[in-house]
């Protein structure tokens, strides 16, 4: 049982061997002498075929990250020098940075009013200087892309949905809600091969485009049919960004189980937010519209009450053994994107670009959220016990924090 005299949550963060199931596979190909696929050989096509079933999208493009799959989408979906990719701040740093890869630059954008999403009015007066957006479906919540895809002076979206394996937004899957949908399948994500990315799309010119950017004159002689993209056949653009086919079969493995391990995820959050309630603890978890469903990385929670140090709560929380997944650094005052010298050093194409320095003061529901939310790690493995320790420690130190 836990400690709960002591304040501390008192038991080990539930978890398992998530890579066991793959072993005999990778075992398999390691005895088989061959590591490499230039081509789309078995391993690559099954985890393919497993992402389009899992999306409804009708193409997948396996990548060696979820950056190198960003940067695909972006540069398939037209990004250049003139116009800035709408971005929220309020992701990982890949995010931002995938559109200066892809030769265009971040434009900061406020997230929702209590939110911790991109907002539909941020991005409409973004969009005049704006090709497309990068949509981040932040600690797995669905962004709202209904409402951001019907704004005056529609762009392209492209989803970041690197914690949102699984997800599901008014009935339709991440990854197919834009015109291009990004996974990370990094060692911490719901799916993981250690590391990768998957890129999904329903559009062949992009899924083309996207293909020529990173993948080997093998592949790209087999499937380029575009008449405007066949020249580049024999070269593509020559990065290196194919998935090892040892991350696939790892990845594979991992998405036979998703949809059982998200559901006890789900009954674990429900745990947690039932005893945060009986305690009466000021904070609450985002509510979800009917259809909508949730991904895994972290569960975002709201502090109702105003944080005048949310430094030290996160350092209590912690110090209790509370779950934490530490809050995103703050991009926006990062020197990278404040001193614009320092982009041009790394990518010389911004000199011709209109790129501005962000503006804090620009983006208060995005420091508001910063203060006010505290993400917490829900074990995809059953632990009631857990759960409960975690949300009864949790109330106490958020009733002391806020009433000492």
């Amino acid at each position: 049982m836990p400690d709960t005299s002591t304040g501390l949550v008192g038991l080990p963060f539930p978890r398992e061997n998530k890579y066991a199931a793959a072993e005999s596979a990778v075992v398999e190909r390691l005895r088989s002498g061959r590591l490499s696929d230039t081509n789309r050989g078995p391993a690559i096509q099954s985890l393919e075929d497993a992402f389009t079933d899992l999306t409804g999208a009708r193409y997948a493009l396996a990548f060696n990250s979820g950056t190198s799959a960003l940067h695909a989408a972006l540069h398939a979906t037209g990004a250049h020098p003139e116009a800035g990719i709408a971005v929220s701040p309020m992701t990982w740093i890949s995010a931002l940075t995938a559109t200066l890869h892809a030769g265009s630059f971040p434009v900061f954008c406020d997230v929702e009013p209590n939110g911790v999403n991109l907002a539909p009015a941020a991005l409409a007066a973004a969009a005049p200087g704006c090709s497309a957006a990068v949509v981040t479906h932040a600690w797995g919540i669905p962004a709202p892309m209904d409402a951001l895809g019907h704004i005056d002076e529609p762009v392209a979206l492209v989803e970041d949905d690197s914690h949102a394996h699984g997800a599901l937004y008014l009935g339709r899957p991440a990854g197919s809600l834009g015109a291009a949908g990004c996974f990370s399948l990094q060692d911490a994500k719901s799916v993981s091969g250690g590391e990768g990315g998957i890129l999904t799309t329903s559009t062949r010119a992009v899924y083309e485009r996207a293909l020529t950017l990173g993948h080997h004159p093998h592949r790209l002689q087999a499937e380029l049919s575009l008449p405007d993209l066949r020249p580049l056949a024999q070269t593509g653009a020559g990065y290196k960004f194919r998935m090892p086919v040892l991350s696939a079969l790892i990845a594979r493995e991992q998405l036979r189980t998703l949809a059982e391990r998200a559901c006890v995820a789900e009954t674990n959050l429900a745990v947690l937010t039932s005893t945060l309630a009986d305690r009466k603890a000021p904070i609450t978890a985002p509510e979800l519209a009917d259809g909508t469903r949730r991904g895994w990385y972290g569960t975002p929670l709201t502090v109702t009450e105003p944080l005048s140090e949310p430094q030290a709560l996160r350092a209590a929380a912690a110090s209790a053994g509370i779950p934490l997944r530490p809050m995103y650094d703050d991009w926006v005052k990062a020197p990278l994107f404040q001193q614009p010298d320092l982009l041009r050093q790394l990518w010389p194409h911004v000199r011709l670009s209109p790129y501005a320095p962000p503006e804090p003061d620009a983006l208060p529901h995005y420091y508001r959220a910063r203060r006010q939310t505290l993400v917490i790690k829900v074990p995809m493995v059953a632990a009631a016990d857990y759960m409960h320790a975690v949300g009864r420690t949790l109330a106490d130190i958020l009733n002391r924090h806020l009433n000492p």
